[in-house]
């Protein structure tokens, strides 16, 4: 049947400007699940409810997600959104509120993300804009804009992943964290793939998600394949401040050991920590030179638990107890480890 009798009219109220108009949106019955992808794009047979999932007042072109256009706003923010919208209407926009093709719903979801940024939304739901900016871009075979969007999202959700939620926008805590080892995979950070699944596989509700578990581990099967074959010679790696990292609760799981001669397994629990810029940095070329002698991986995680292994084997509980500071500590540590040599 034509695409006209698979979309129906929905009244929308712009919270800016206050016009009242009508946007298109998909009938159930004319859409169907084709394929859901690993990093959960939809693909459809028929019309695709993402490419009207965005709604743009044609007055302002103020755009939001179906879900919360409608929404107040308070007066502060829509009268700073109103002048900021003004100053950057476009005359040659499409008409958005017709049937779309796929280059006007990228439209709209570019403009959704503007005005998201404009009101300065939680780090969740821009993430969530900018990820189905990403499958858009795919769906339109332009690769660079995907991975731009990909990198962008990423950031976000790990942002917002630090900022300790049981929830992040309309994902749960373990759909979160499997999405950013996903991200992170197509991305081509392999070795940052692999530590997010990890926690994956190993989250307390895990296995409340068994699908999600079952994903989880072919992707960290595939990261860790990828990894030690054809590995980006600079896989890029999105900037997050490592700052004030919070982490919500106090979470246990196990290490999966990339080792087969190695068959013992540990709690694994996790704990805020800050480093100094020039430790990470050490530890980053400890990774970096291992790997190249060695062509396999071994995280700055793994490698601050085998110093730390290697300490509490060498000390065997002859440990330091008078000691004042963080500089006192470290001295003795080094009065210690000479005379043992």
């Amino acid at each position: 049947m034509p695409n006209s009798n698979k979309l129906f009219a929905r009244n929308y109220s712009c919270p800016i400007c206050k016009t009242s108009f009508t946007s298109m949106a998909v009938r159930r019955s004319a859409s169907y699940v084709l394929e859901k992808e690993s990093d959960l794009h939809i693909i459809y047979r028929g019309l695709s409810p993402l490419h009207y999932s965005i709604i743009v007042c044609p007055g302002c072109s103020y755009a939001a997600s179906n879900s919360t256009f409608n929404d107040d706003l308070p007066d502060k923010i829509s009268i700073q959104l109103a002048g900021a919208l003004l100053k950057l209407k476009s005359e040659k926009l499409p008409d958005f509120n017709e049937e779309r093709n796929i280059d006007t719903a990228l439209i709209s979801m570019q403009m959704a993300i503007r005005t998201a940024q404009l009101k300065k939304v939680p780090p969740a739901e821009l993430a969530g804009l900018l990820l189905g900016a990403a499958w858009l871009s795919r769906e339109t075979g332009n690769q660079d804009l995907e991975f731009k969007y990909m990198r962008e999202a990423l950031a976000k959700y790990i942002e917002a992943y630090q900022n300790g939620s049981d929830s992040i926008g309309n994902l749960t805590d373990v759909q979160a964290v499997y999405l950013i080892g996903e991200l992170n995979l197509r991305l081509g950070n392999y070795n940052e793939a692999v530590n997010w699944f990890n926690q994956v596989i190993f989250h307390k509700s895990i296995k409340n998600y068994p699908q999600i578990e079952k994903q989880a581990r072919e992707q960290w099967a595939l990261a860790r394949e990828s990894f030690h074959g054809d590995t980006p010679k600079n896989p890029v790696i999105p900037e997050v401040s490592t700052n004030n990292i919070k982490v919500g609760k106090e979470e246990t799981a196990e290490v999966i050991d990339s080792n087969p001669k190695t068959k013992k397994r540990r709690p694994l629990m996790q704990m805020p920590i800050h480093l100094y810029s020039d430790q990470i940095e050490w530890i980053t070329g400890l990774v970096n030179s291992g790997y190249t002698a060695s062509r396999c991986l071994v995280t700055r995680e793994e490698i601050v638990r085998a110093i730390l292994d290697a300490i509490i084997e060498t000390l065997q509980g002859n440990l330091p107890v008078q000691f004042a500071s963080e500089e006192d500590l470290k001295q003795q540590f080094i009065e210690i480890f000479t005379h043992q040599e």
